[in-house]
């Protein structure tokens, strides 16, 4: 009576857990099946009482899992224990016979061997293939010594707007005056500089440190020597060391290299060193580290300084967090103007992490997320080999029958079982390793730019040890699946099958259940790309605020040692030259692309007609610096008042347009006439001559800032102009364009390196990659698996009809026409598609929250995909069930007679 008021969910898990009772020996199944089904219903009425169907299924996976323990458990009492006595090398001739035996008979049957092995080699090879980029970014140490103990400070102060900061000057000094955690401290730097005096002139990136950087990354250089304190004092002679990147890159990996004086920013600087290929810090682009100056009487101020430590003897990242969270609330000691109540309201805080988290960053979790994807297709293709197993086995039943009447034992007869699943388990693994490999440098080729430590992702001995074990393993386990039903040596059993006798309600309910397990494998991992996918066309249908097409960028360094007059004069030169090209109808250029926020700066701004209140927190906006004709160029609309003109910056004008946030936020929509200055000592007063629309600077998923433009030579802290991008609009193909430009910039600018061609698609297709990366290989997952499941599901729909070929026949014989034989084949294909649909949606709502902070705009139970998924999977095994279905209608009597 209790049944009727069950929830689905237990009703649901009581039936899959009949179906795995049925692993146990005969007599133990006999005597306890009904109590052990008994029991697991009042377990699993109890957790839906408690926690709702997520717990259920939770039970019904530990129920299971102890199921198949203890069924194994009393399969291995059969063992031999004449084989136990024999000396150990006959045991061992007896295992080489048994894997010959296991040879022979995987080459017997090549059609089989070869679909399971190529099954296998899909499903290893996408897991060893991710597994290899985990193993790289996640897994593998830093190159350093002891790197677990290396470090990232970093600051937050979300009632700036600012949640993410980097350390200033202050606080550098503050814990290195203080902090006990920690055995050595450096502050880094990462910037670009133009290098000249080598066969090109270039810009490159530049790591700018305070020499105990060496000490923190236990570094040493494989020529020359390390910088030293000396090295840092103002006015000193400019030194650098050259990456390994570096080295090779602008001196041919020379090892005359190091006295040789080059121009940095149009400074003379000796290389006295090269660093091992193994430093990469932050990533592989850098190709210079130079001596950091920075004043250690500079104010609280001056953020944006890279902070890393290594933790002292006996210290913990627990510790240090401590320490520093009670270090910031003595700011308000060293630096007066810094009072508690601003702490307070700005809500600041600091970090302490792991160095190597620090590197991975966001790419964490969607590669975590990558690899349980790919692993849940490992466990569809291994249901699928186990199917073949069990069909292969049941065909063997008289072979098996004969070698029981001759003696066999069960462990002779479960090894052969176990030996050739083994084998083409391991098969499965080296084959699933070669595809690996090719597989790693396609991912490496299709990773974002942004990966971390993307060169050392490659197929190394824990990655082949990786996909030899889950060969093994996953053979292990479809060898295993057979064993059960024909390890019964009842004398029942070996006439029947002596009779040729195959089939078996118990078998049956095996390969059901697994094609069950594959089909809610399969909703599992169709329900996250259908989540993927809807957040990427939502990220995709997110307005830029501006026009992609047509749009070509080329970046161009001047270097941050011409003044900003000559720069900005330089530029509108380029300008003009490329203004001049036939087919271009707007050239101009900025600081700071859109979707990319490199080159962007920000800081806190006076309102003249709003004084601030005291103790009120100053409000913060971004800044960037553009010419003329910059927003046609890009395709941005003027919204109120006028545009930056060329004479704003010919004459030095102090103007500024705002973004509609900048205007709402901060000017109460009116800003057209405002006055701003920008810093809190400045006496610059910017006049506000226009509004424009809202672009995504930070990128398609970031909100958008307030942000100001402003002309070259306006004078506003942080407002760097040594690096300029060219924004050119054309009437064709943009990229035809770039040769043509290059020859513009070399005219007016000779020297000048141009660093990068890229046209704006490409920038927000950059700016889509880690998005695009994790839904594609999701969305591959997901698609084998869905092919895996349906052809799982047409094999054992076909294999169930050509059991029943008889009773059809009859069936037809006594009347029934074929649409009702189709029915009742195609009810039974989709029965047991609605059971896998029912489970695979109740593990996906509780799985799918691992995806949440991968997702843009999109619930992780999103109405739409948790209604699309159950109708495209029924719809795909219902033409799975079809095909069979038409078959069993065209069944004569006949043929019904002929089958037995």
């Amino acid at each position: 009576m209790r049944e009727a008021v069950d929830s689905w969910s237990v009703r649901l898990a009581a039936r899959v857990y009949r179906l795995c009772i049925f692993a146990l020996p005969g007599p133990l199944y006999d005597g306890f099946g009904q109590d052990m089904q008994d029991d697991f219903r009042a377990i699993a009425r109890d957790a839906h009482d408690r926690r709702g169907g997520v717990a259920v299924l939770s039970a019904l996976l530990r129920a299971v899992l102890d199921l198949f323990g203890r069924s194994l458990g009393e399969r291995l009492q059969l063992s031999d224990v004449a084989a136990a006595k024999l000396p150990l090398g006959e045991r061992m001739q007896l295992l080489f016979q048994e894997l010959r035996q296991a040879g022979r008979s995987i080459m017997k049957r090549p059609g089989f061997s070869f679909v399971a092995v190529l099954t296998l080699a899909l499903g290893i090879g996408a897991n060893v293939a991710i597994f290899a980029v985990v193993n790289a970014v996640l897994i593998r140490p830093l190159p350093y010594s002891e790197s677990e103990r290396m470090v990232w400070i970093q600051h937050h102060a979300p009632g700036l707007s600012l949640p993410d900061l980097e350390s200033g000057v202050g606080t550098v000094m503050l814990f290195q005056k203080f902090a006990r955690s920690y055995s050595s401290m450096a502050a880094v730097v990462d910037a670009a500089s133009n290098l000249t005096g080598t066969a090109e002139p270039a810009r490159v990136q530049v790591l700018r440190v305070t020499p105990a950087l060496f000490d923190v990354m236990r570094l040493k250089p494989i020529m020359g020597r390390r910088l030293t304190e000396a090295d840092e004092v103002r006015g000193a002679p400019d030194v650098a060391l050259l990456t390994y990147r570096g080295w090779q890159n602008h001196f041919g990996g020379s090892p005359s290299v190091l006295g040789q004086v080059v121009r940095l920013n149009d400074r003379p600087t000796t290389m006295v060193g090269v660093l091992p290929k193994e430093f990469q810090h932050p990533d592989w682009e850098n190709e210079l580290v130079v001596p950091m100056h920075f004043d250690p009487n500079e104010g609280f101020g001056a953020f944006g300084i890279g902070h890393i430590a290594r933790l002292a003897p006996g210290a913990t990242i627990e510790t240090a967090q401590a320490e520093a969270t009670r270090l910031i609330s003595r700011l308000p000691e060293l630096y007066p103007d810094i009072t508690p109540e601003f702490l307070k309201k700005a809500g600041w805080s600091v970090s302490v992490s792991s160095f190597r988290d620090r590197l991975v960053g966001d790419a964490k979790t969607a590669l975590w997320v990558v690899l349980g994807t790919v692993g849940f297709l490992l466990l569809v293709a291994c249901a699928s080999v186990a199917n073949l197993f069990l069909v292969r086995a049941e065909g063997r039943q008289r072979e098996i029958a004969v070698r029981f009447a001759l003696g066999a034992t069960g462990p002779r007869v479960a090894a052969t079982f176990l030996s050739e699943s083994m084998l083409l388990g391991i098969s499965g693994g080296f084959w699933g390793l070669v595809l690996a490999y090719w597989s790693v440098r396609a991912l490496v080729a299709a990773s974002p730019p942004q990966l971390p430590r993307l060169s050392e992702i490659n197929v190394d001995l824990r990655v082949a040890l990786f996909a030899i074990g889950i060969g093994a393993v996953a053979g292990l386990v479809f060898g295993l699946m057979p064993l059960p039903m024909h390890l019964r040596r009842s004398l029942h059993g070996l006439v029947r099958a002596g009779r040729g006798f195959v089939g078996g309600r118990e078998r049956n309910h095996v390969r059901k259940s697994l094609i069950v397990a594959q089909i809610a494998l399969a909703v599992v991992l169709v329900t996250g790309s259908g989540l993927m996918l809807r957040s990427f066309a939502n990220l995709r249908a997110v307005d830029p605020g501006i026009r992609t097409d047509g749009v070509l960028t080329l970046g161009i360094s001047l270097g941050d040692e011409v003044s900003k007059p000559v720069a900005a004069a330089r530029y509108q030169q380029i300008v003009d030259e490329l203004n001049a090209l036939p087919g271009v109808q707007h050239a101009a250029a900025t600081n700071a692309l859109p979707l990319n926020s490199s080159g962007i700066n920000g800081g806190s701004f006076r309102i003249q007609s709003k004084p601030r209140e005291e103790g009120a927190l100053p409000p913060v906006a971004m800044y960037a610096i553009i010419t003329d004709d910059y927003l046609p160029s890009i395709g941005t609309r003027l919204v109120q008042g006028r545009a930056i003109e060329r004479a704003d910056h010919e004459q030095n004008r102090a103007v500024a347009l705002v973004n509609q946030t900048f205007a709402r936020l901060h000017l109460g929509g009116n800003a057209v006439g405002e006055r701003l200055a920008f810093g809190e000592d400045s006496l610059t007063w910017i006049e506000v001559v226009g509004v424009v629309e809202d672009v995504r600077t930070f990128g398609l998923s970031e909100d958008v800032r307030a942000l100001a433009y402003l002309p070259m030579t306006t004078h506003v802290p942080g407002a760097r102009i040594g690096i300029m991008t060219a924004v050119i609009r054309t009437t064709g193909d943009p990229a035809a364009l770039i040769g043509a430009a290059r020859a513009a910039v070399k005219r007016a600018a000779p020297a000048a390196p141009i660093t990068s061609a890229r046209t704006m698609q490409q920038v927000m297709d950059r700016s889509l990659a880690d998005t695009a990366f994790t839904m594609t290989i999701i969305l591959i997952a997901a698609l084998v698996a869905l092919l895996l499941g349906a052809i799982g599901l047409y094999g054992v729909i076909g294999y169930v009809v050509s059991q029943r070929t008889q009773e059809i026949g009859v069936r037809i014989a006594l009347g029934a026409i074929p649409a009702q034989v189709r029915t009742l084949v195609l009810r039974q294909g989709l029965v047991l598609a609605a059971g896998g649909v029912a489970i695979g949606l109740v593990a996906a709502v509780s799985l799918s929250r691992v995806l949440e902070s991968l997702l843009f705009q999109v619930e992780t139970r999103d109405p739409l995909v948790f209604a699309l998924v159950p109708l495209t999977m029924l719809s795909v095994t219902a033409l799975a069930s079809y095909l069979p279905a038409r078959r069993a209608s065209n069944v004569s009597p006949l043929q019904a007679l002929r089958s037995e």
